[in-house]
């Protein structure tokens, strides 16, 4: 029977590879790029060329959408990417910590599944990235963006707590998955230097947003839509709805103002901030009643946060760079 299987090279012959990249490109290293996937599958089996002949394609397509480390836009999503993935992960420990201390009458085992299938791969892809890994890392984050997308469509037929759970953040989700798939994965900082920066974004999201949650947990009356909270409550609770968008910004400040980091990638970090604009109302950060005035108003918010971030990061940037002028000698005697 294996031998009417057919070989790996044989199996890539039929799948297209040069004609997916532009023609200039085909033009100039066509038989390079040949040569660099047949010695990959010289001795491999079908899955790891199957594995080779995917990742040469993925570049093809990043150069044909000029999203590759090469263009500007490559090296801008490049920059957002890994502090996507670490205000995804902290938003899913938090949403995971309330599921699981604050489990909802009716639901089961059915919910804890469901809400443990969207949250986990997020975290687990951040503690990929803490080891340098970053090709799981986003395998783990298409799992999660997958995850989410099939509850959604289950939960269309199939109302109710299950999988309704968190549905007012699908588009944030899908928003943070689909920039950090589609970053060039060899222009993501993952130096030591910029594996500190992620994790400790994500532990400045993740840390308050808990212990806020946590604060709260069981406190939350049924009808929490139609609720009242006096202004000493409700302030707070607003205010701490950008609090991730505070953090990102802060280190959008911060790569900004450094000389050091790449200019495109530093201010890719303001991609990380945008997403944040349709945060809801903590502190369960689950399915939070959210209308257009709330989305509105926190949209200001960020926005505003993201200008002041974006100002004093190029003014600071402008001054490190520029060289101390040396005073003025005296008239020699």
């Amino acid at each position: 029977m294996t031998g009417t299987r057919p070989s790996a090279s044989a199996l890539l012959r039929r799948l297209p590879l040069n004609s997916l990249y532009p023609a200039g490109y085909r033009a100039a290293h066509g038989e390079e790029i040949a040569a660099v996937l047949a010695e990959a599958v010289r001795h491999a089996d079908r899955r790891t060329a199957l594995r080779e002949w995917a990742a040469l394609a993925a570049h093809a397509l990043r150069l044909r959408t000029r999203l590759s480390s090469r263009d500007p836009a490559g090296r801008i999503i490049a920059g957002a990417a890994p502090f996507l993935l670490a205000g995804g992960a902290a938003l899913s420990l938090v949403q995971l910590l309330t599921g699981l201390l604050l489990p909802q009458p009716g639901t089961g085992l059915a919910r804890t599944v469901v809400g443990t299938a969207q949250t986990v791969p997020w975290s687990l892809a951040l503690l990929c990235v803490a080891v340098r890994r970053w090709a799981p890392a986003r395998a783990l984050v298409l799992t999660a963006v997958l995850a989410r997308a099939g509850v959604a469509v289950a939960a269309q037929f199939h109302p109710g707590p299950a999988f309704t759970q968190d549905g007012d953040l699908l588009g944030l989700w899908v928003a943070m998955g689909v920039l950090v798939l589609i970053a060039p994965p060899d222009a993501v900082d993952v130096s030591p230097r910029g594996r500190s920066w992620t994790m400790a974004s994500a532990v400045g999201i993740a840390l308050p947003m808990s212990g806020l949650a946590v604060l709260w947990l069981g406190t939350w009356p049924e009808d929490y839509g139609d609720v009242v909270f006096p202004p000493s409550v409700q302030v707070p609770l607003d205010a701490s709805t950008a609090w991730p968008a505070l953090v990102t910004a802060l280190v959008h400040l911060a790569r900004l103002a450094s000389p050091d980091t790449d200019r495109l990638q530093a201010g890719g970090t303001a991609l990380a901030v945008l997403p944040w604009t349709v945060m809801v109302a903590p502190p369960l950060y689950r399915s939070a009643p959210a209308d257009a005035h709330d989305l509105l108003r926190n949209s200001g918010v960020v926005l505003a946060l993201l200008l002041v971030a974006t100002v004093v990061g190029v003014l600071l940037r402008a001054r490190r760079r520029t060289p101390a002028r040396p005073e003025a000698s005296g008239p020699t005697p």
